[in-house]
């Protein structure tokens, strides 16, 4: 005789959960939540999104609108007829100021290497008894006041100078002896023009 042993429990069996009223209504109000909530996230989110193309195109309308006034100002410029003529007065004014500078700075170098060259020659020509009392030199026009102890050493001191460079080739177009109130014999020499020497002077 079988017997046979029922090892499938009743425990054991799957059973059906039927889901009560409260727990649907629970769910169905947390699912209306998120997605309340969720709408709302994603509509603040779309609004600030809104916000940001707006402002960027209203700058954008500004920035256009301020480069229209610029190409208009620049396309309406005119130049004032009486303020370009000033300026252009003004400026060839400086222009011939500097060019009148310029020249004047370039004779005065010349007039002091002139100079320097002059006396160098007279140093390097230096007389026993005659002595130099005033110098004047305007361009290559020199005048030489001074004085001697004797007549013969002048034409001799003259001699020596037409040798030097300075000199060379030029002429001495004034050569003046005198004596002053006190019997020294004085002289005036000049490569320029003559000179008027004052009345009252005797010419030796």
């Amino acid at each position: 005789m079988k017997n046979i042993v029922n090892l499938y429990h009743p425990e054991f069996h799957p059973k059906l959960r039927l889901l009560t009223l409260s727990t649907v209504l629970m769910s169905w109000v947390f699912a209306a939540l998120f997605c309340s909530l969720l709408y709302f996230y994603v509509a603040s989110k779309q609004q600030n999104f809104k916000s940001e193309i707006s402002k960027i195109e209203q700058n954008k309308q500004q920035q256009q609108l301020l480069i229209k006034e610029l190409q208009s100002a620049i396309n309406n410029q005119k130049v004032d007829p009486e303020l370009f003529k000033h300026v252009e007065k003004n400026q060839h004014v400086i222009n011939l100021k500097k060019r009148v500078l310029d020249k004047l700075s370039g004779q005065e170098k010349l007039k002091s290497q002139s100079f320097s060259k002059l006396m160098i020659d007279l140093a390097n020509h230096h007389q026993s008894g005659l002595w130099l009392t005033h110098i004047n030199l305007n361009g290559m026009h020199v005048l030489m006041e001074g004085a001697a102890t004797d007549s013969a050493i002048v034409p001799k001191w003259l001699s020596s100078l037409g040798q030097t460079d300075y000199f060379r080739g030029q002429e001495f177009a004034d050569t003046r002896l005198y004596r002053d109130s006190g019997q020294q014999l004085n002289f005036v020499i000049s490569t320029g023009k003559e000179l008027t020497i004052e009345n009252g002077s005797n010419n030796e």
